[in-house]
């Protein structure tokens, strides 16, 4: 199917005014995400064709006018051959919702993020949201699922169809619903064209509480606080987000440069009782609890595994992390190579140099097999089963003393275990949990050997 000159490729997702669809532009076979008008029946009943259409294009012309680097850019805006407007924007498989693994059952606990990933990623959407604001524009809908990851790790925001220019009124019916639940302010739930830039500062709040807890915050001034959730976090954070997440606007940060100075101050704090800790405790060699069945040897052959059943093939809990760990005995072994002495396994210590597509990956290992790399010539791509082998739990700042084995700024790392003829599955080692991407996603690639094991 083509829409225009585009090659549509899948569907990227549905909501009430559009479809979101993976596409290329076939002369340069560049992937973009093209959206296009596609009302649902009962929104045309709510609005009208001419609000609803407005509305598209007024969201195109934000992301045109905009230029900052945590704002999505796009690309091209044209109409199909039945009229329906559409717009292309730079296209990125990750998205803060997909890291969190949260879902349509909006209570349940997501996985929260490494405190210091968690402040850089909410200092990148108070950039992009204070550059919004600057122009007199509130997003009216922070939430994960808003905020794409580039394959450098930097934040994207999208969806400005339901933003609002400052002092306009949009006059949509009151059954309209104006955001997103538990992430819009509770004075916008009442006035949504009365809203100013506070009501976005409520839903950055909102995020960074979930990224850092795994949670939605409880009713205000009711426990638990952050810290009492999540121990990593002691108390440092919690004068933050709950003046972030304040029910009152007034009692909340003003506007995104403050709410970032705060977070700035919280993090500072964080570290400091971080290196305190680190100072009390002697840094020993890598040791963690294991509940893990030795006698099942860890595999190295890939597979094809379905998402329903990848669950229980991967042993994968309902967060999608290992629901048991095993403890390997890691060696560094000199500046390329990590020896597994539990399991044996030769590790690259550091990785691919930037993050490739599927095949590419393949293609990265042959050039390390062609070379030599480390004195061997039998790396291949690493199966799930063994890259969980290198998730490190943080539980407690202690934790956070030891120094890594593996270098590198790299987390997201392909497997050889495919999910389907167009998927595979990777490993994050930061968030300590298995995903799939499309092939032509792009993560990093960690390369594995066996080796004999050795006491």
């Amino acid at each position: 199917m083509y829409i225009g000159k585009y090659k549509v490729t899948g569907l990227l997702g549905t909501g009430g005014m559009g479809r979101v669809y993976k596409a290329q532009l076939p002369e340069i076979n560049k992937t973009v995400a093209l959206k296009r008008l596609c009302p649902r029946p009962h929104m045309i009943q709510l609005l009208g064709n001419k609000t609803i259409e407005k509305m598209f294009t007024d969201e195109a012309r934000i992301l045109g006018d905009l230029r900052h680097p945590h704002i999505a850019a796009i690309l091209d805006f044209d109409r199909d051959k039945e009229g329906r407007p559409f717009f292309t924007m730079e296209y990125h498989c990750v998205n803060l919702g997909d890291m969190t693994g949260e879902h349509y059952v909006m209570e349940a606990p997501v996985r929260s993020l490494p405190p210091e990933r968690a402040a850089g990623y909410l200092h990148q959407v108070l950039s992009g949201l204070g550059r919004l604001h600057d122009a007199g524009i509130i997003h009216r809908d922070v939430k994960p699922y808003n905020m794409l990851i580039s394959e450098s790790d930097q934040v994207r925001i999208i969806d400005f169809g339901l933003s609002l220019l400052r002092g306009e009124t949009r006059g949509v019916p009151e059954q309209f619903k104006i955001g997103t639940p538990y992430y819009a302010a509770p004075e916008q739930e009442a006035d949504p064209d009365g809203v100013d830039e506070r009501a976005d500062i409520y839903g950055a709040g909102v995020l960074a509480w979930r990224m850092l807890t795994g949670y939605l915050p409880p009713d205000h001034g009711e426990k638990p606080v952050p810290g009492e959730i999540n121990p990593l976090l002691g108390r440092c954070w919690d004068d933050f987000l709950l003046c972030a997440t304040h029910p009152k606007p007034d009692r909340r940060f003003p506007d995104c440069q403050k709410m970032t100075a705060a977070l700035d101050r919280a993090f500072e704090s964080w570290q400091q009782t971080l290196e305190k800790a680190c100072r009390m405790q002697e840094v020993t060699a890598v040791s963690r609890a294991s509940d893990a069945d030795y006698s099942q040897p860890v595999r190295s052959i890939p597979v094809k595994v379905s998402l329903s059943a990848a669950k229980n093939r991967f042993g994968l809990d309902g967060r999608w992390r290992p629901a048991s760990r095993r403890s390997p005995e890691f060696v560094v072994c000199d500046d390329h190579t990590v020896r597994d002495k539990t399991h044996g396994r030769l590790w690259q210590k550091a990785g691919s140099p930037w993050p490739v597509e599927w095949s590419r990956a393949r293609q990265y290992i042959d050039s390390l097999n062609a070379r030599a790399f480390g004195g061997v010539q039998n790396w291949r791509l690493p199966t799930v089963d063994e890259l969980v082998l290198l998730l490190f739990p943080v539980s407690v700042l202690g934790d956070y003393c030891t120094p890594p084995v593996f270098s590198g700024d790299i987390h997201r790392l392909w497997s050889a275990d495919r999910k389907s003829f167009v998927a595979a599955w990777f490993v994050d080692t930061s968030l300590g949990y298995a995903g799939a991407a499309d092939f032509t996603c792009q993560c990093h690639v960690r390369a594995v050997s066996h080796c004999p094991p050795y006491g």
